[in-house]
């Protein structure tokens, strides 16, 4: 663990020190001469084991579970990756990450109707004995946990998937904080994990990490609306790189947030419909036959250590360092503008927008509702539950956006967004 949290030593590095040394001790012991030789700008800060006790002891006191690189409960799937987390902390059951999964991600500012598709396929994939893995985001993440959570509330069988939520920050730390009853109820049926310390307040650059543990614990990434910079394209290219399934839910063209889905589809993602595009590319039965153990074990007793400090590939190790500081230097501009506006801010969401944004927020309530629509009409009655605003709120802004010409009536009470 102080080789992993030591400075500029990333997922990639973290492993091929252990190709090369065979032990975390011995690696520990040569970073000074790598530094030496490397000629590194930065100077290579080992974590002292002061620290590192430390972040277990915060752990153990939340009742987050450390899971190691090379332990029985680390997952097959994730650390089949190249760039698996050499540990991660676990909030809720550590057991259900050896289980077969499917990942949604999608957009924050989502539709209703994206939000309706998203719970509901999440619920068909846990019924049918998949976790569902998601970022616990707000919009479709957030949707796709909730169907989860539906099919374990209401299922009879030992069978039925959980969800899993992978997080930027702490397992500790609620963000969004409208998500703090979410977040709560996952860890009680499910998990929440993250490779991030406990405490740690998320950052811009610690989604496209994130995003790489969601696409890495599943078997196939279904994307659910998603705008040209969305992160959860970030992560559909990592599931690509993976060698994982993707999955994206075609929308009408005139929506910003169908772009990504249907530029994925040209790019020959599967068209994802409903539940049987993922059981028909999957299979009916969950089975991780491919990762049924981890491609990559060490410890001291299988791979003895080299015969002293100076005897590796430096040339290996840099091209190491190099990989994990492109890794860091991943940003997705959603979330660099929603943690640099403001790290405490969470904004509205599809499932509950009685806190509207405001201020700071670049969405007034007016844009909020906006958002709720599709080139689909929808019930204003759906409107209502989803927005939890009175009636009287919702009819105003619609003739607002009525008179704009942003949206448009349709018959049965329901209204949908005009083309640009």
């Amino acid at each position: 663990m102080r080789l992993a949290r030591s400075g500029q030593i990333g997922p990639v590095t973290f492993r091929r020190l252990l190709e090369q040394f065979g032990s975390a001790r011995t690696a520990l012991d040569a970073l000074p001469d790598i530094a030496r030789q490397s000629g590194v700008k930065r100077p290579i800060v080992i974590a002292s084991r002061q620290d590192t006790i430390a972040e277990i002891e915060a752990a153990l006191a939340l009742s987050a579970k450390p899971v190691i690189w090379g332990d029985p409960e680390y997952p097959p799937a994730l650390a089949a990756i190249e760039d698996a987390p050499p540990y991660f902390y676990v909030l809720g059951d550590a057991g259900l990450l050896t289980r077969p999964s499917i990942g949604i991600v999608g957009a924050r500012n989502a539709s209703l109707g994206g939000c309706q598709f998203a719970r509901r396929l999440a619920r068909e994939l846990a019924q049918a004995g998949y976790n569902v893995v998601s970022g616990l985001a707000r919009g479709i993440d957030g949707a796709a946990h909730q169907g989860a959570l539906d099919a374990v509330a209401h299922g009879t069988g030992t069978n039925t998937g959980a969800t899993i939520a992978v997080v930027a920050g702490g397992v500790d730390v609620i963000y969004p904080r409208e998500h703090a009853d979410l977040q709560e109820r996952i860890t009680q049926t499910g998990c929440v994990i993250s490779e991030m310390p406990p405490g740690l307040k998320p950052q811009a650059r610690h989604f496209p990490r994130r995003n790489r543990i969601i696409s890495g614990l599943s078997q196939g990434i279904v994307v659910i609306e998603a705008g040209r910079n969305s992160g959860s394209l970030i992560t559909a290219r990592m599931a690509a790189e993976q060698g994982r399934d993707v999955f994206a839910v075609p929308g009408a063209p005139t929506d910003p947030r169908a772009a990504g889905p249907n530029s994925l589809i040209r790019d020959g993602a599967v068209l994802c419909d409903s539940i049987d595009a993922i059981l028909n590319v999957i299979g009916q039965a969950p089975a991780i036959s491919q990762f049924d153990a981890p491609i990559h074990t060490f410890n001291n007793e299988t791979r003895p250590a080299p015969a002293n400090n100076t005897d590796y590939n430096l040339d290996a190790i840099l091209e190491s360092l190099m990989r994990d500081q492109a890794l860091e230097n991943t940003t997705n501009p959603e979330d660099t503008d929603k943690i640099a506006a403001n790290p405490a801010q969470t904004g509205g969401s599809a499932q509950n927008l009685s806190s509207a944004p405001t201020g700071g927020e670049t969405n007034d309530l007016t844009q909020t509702l906006f958002d709720l629509l599709s080139a689909a009409p929808i019930a204003i009655d759906s409107l209502i539950r989803a927005s939890n605003l009175p009636a009287s709120t919702i009819s105003t802004l619609l003739i607002e956006l009525e008179l704009s010409g942003r949206v448009e009536r349709h018959p049965g009470n329901r209204v949908s967004r005009i083309a640009n």
